[in-house]
């Protein structure tokens, strides 16, 4: 019974679980992520500064 677990253990570990392709294709769709996710947060970060910068505004001369 250990014989066999033995020799497929040792398949396993010497098979490569995915093609360099595939983890090209990996790397590649992380980094395009990363990118989508920095502008959407500038993009809010940037809207959040106009919003406070309007109920800034308003708060000041309404106060006059």
């Amino acid at each position: 019974m250990s014989d066999t677990h033995a020799a497929t253990h040792d398949a396993t570990v010497t098979s490569e679980l995915f093609e360099k392709s595939e983890l090209q294709q990996f790397v590649s769709d992380d980094q395009e992520a990363g990118r989508a996710i920095c502008k959407m947060l500038s993009a809010l970060f940037v809207y959040t500064l106009f919003a406070m910068s309007v109920a800034a505004s308003w708060t000041y001369y309404s106060t006059l």
